[in-house]
């Protein structure tokens, strides 16, 4: 299967992205309804045109890539650069002294599932993080998915490094 181009998201892209975020929303929403919705299609294009891509552009510890496949965006990544924290010798956690990459959203087109595309757009992140110094990657995913766990842990040899509660109130 061909590589997918990865490249910086761009004006225009509103609609592809709002495409592969409305598609990956409908997984988790059946994955898990009570903690994923649907998201509200309309506007979406534009709210990715003017928020995701000028924020990534202005702002230089923000990360935002597409991957195109078949002439279509098939998916992208958003993260960016933490600092290590100014009280880190008073924290309990070590990881806070160092810069990490916290990546925030890693989502591909379900058409495009288990063709490398989730791949190469986490790699470009790693890569970006690694150039910009960070020494330590953090992301969370649904822990039920049987799709994106298996992704992360045998697939690009990510481990488990805590829980999250919730309960309603």
């Amino acid at each position: 299967m061909p590589d997918a181009v990865i490249r910086p998201a761009r004006r225009g892209d509103g609609p592809g992205l709002a495409a592969v975020w409305l598609d990956t929303g409908a997984y988790y929403a059946q994955l898990d309804p009570d903690r994923f919705q649907l998201p509200q299609a309309a506007g979406m294009a534009e709210w990715f045109e003017d928020h995701w891509l000028l924020a990534s552009h202005d702002d230089h510890d923000r990360f935002m890539r597409v991957a195109e496949l078949d002439g279509q965006i098939a998916g992208f990544v958003s993260a960016s650069l933490e600092q290590p924290f100014e009280t880190a010798q008073w924290q309990l956690l070590r990881y806070l002294a160092w810069r990490r990459l916290a990546v925030h959203a890693l989502v591909v087109s379900t058409r495009y599932w288990r063709r490398g595309v989730g791949r190469q757009l986490l790699v470009a992140a790693e890569d970006w993080g690694r150039s910009g110094g960070a020494t330590l990657i953090q992301l969370d995913t649904a822990i039920d998915s049987p799709v994106s766990v298996p992704f992360y842990e045998r697939g690009m040899g990510y481990v488990r490094q805590s829980l999250v509660f919730r309960k309603r109130l």
